[in-house]
């Protein structure tokens, strides 16, 4: 059975100096399903995607993402980083979608997009740029190609990095609060974009403030405070009937 598109992970810790910021975090992500993460700022969701994608290293447990060891190989009960090249790889079958779009402000949007294919991947351009093409029409922005970050909307920038992580032909998709810098009438665009790539079958892992997008399109919910997963379960029974204190206490203040 394939394991790509997969997440594994069993008691990873993250420090930071002296400041703990994940502890023994337990977190399986099956192919194909959605996992929305809330909680407070500061509770350790976006060090767990930065983790995953290898933009952080842990510091212990197990991580295996794609069903391989990341960012590490194990040679008789001893863990040695992966180099560079190998981590890079394994990186590129990942894509990260950030609050801030992070777009390359002197490209237009499908040179945004192809940027990684060619640069990474060796594509040849002109099937790159085919490709950005269809992606931005997928996204809605067909018409935009031609068009500058500073010429587009926060909506319609963020839908540009969406398109330009899938580019790279992901087997997951992590979203760090992807709609907090947006006007609210922009929101709904990028969710939409997203609903849509949870039909298709993406894996993704959502780090979201937004209670409604988790309610209908996420599988699993999980709340997470001071670097703990504190209450997992499907997203319509945690949101209406929180178990934990903790989660009763920071959802009567968001709901």
């Amino acid at each position: 059975m394939s394991t790509d598109g997969t997440i594994h992970a069993r008691g990873i810790r993250k420090s930071f100096g002296y400041k703990t910021v994940l502890q023994n975090i337990d977190l399986d992500v099956a192919s194909g399903e959605v996992c929305c993460i809330i909680g407070p700022s500061g509770s350790g969701k976006s060090t767990l995607l930065r983790c995953i994608n290898g933009l952080e290293t842990v510091d212990s447990g197990v991580l295996k993402v794609n069903g391989e060891d990341f960012g590490y190989y194990e040679t008789d009960a001893a863990y040695h980083a992966l180099s560079p090249k190998k981590l890079a790889a394994q990186r590129t079958r990942i894509g990260m979608v950030f609050q801030q779009f992070n777009l390359f402000p002197n490209m237009t949007a499908q040179e945004n997009v192809m940027s990684g294919p060619v640069l990474v991947k060796g594509t040849d351009k002109k099937q790159a740029a085919k490709r950005a093409q269809e992606l931005l029409a997928s996204v809605g922005l067909g018409a935009f190609g031609d068009r500058y970050p500073a010429q587009l909307s926060g909506g319609q920038q963020q839908r540009v990095a969406i398109a330009r992580s899938l580019a790279m032909d992901p087997e997951i998709m992590l979203f760090d609060e992807p709609t907090s810098a947006l006007d609210p009438e922009k929101v709904g665009e990028v969710l939409a974009v997203m609903q849509d790539l949870a039909r298709k079958g993406m894996t993704m892992v959502v780090v979201t403030h937004e209670m409604g997008f988790a309610r209908e399109v996420s599988d699993t919910l999980l709340f997470m405070d001071e670097g703990v997963i504190v209450e997992r379960g499907a997203p319509r029974e945690v949101l209406a009937s929180p178990k934990e204190p903790r989660t009763q206490a920071f959802l009567k203040q968001v709901l």
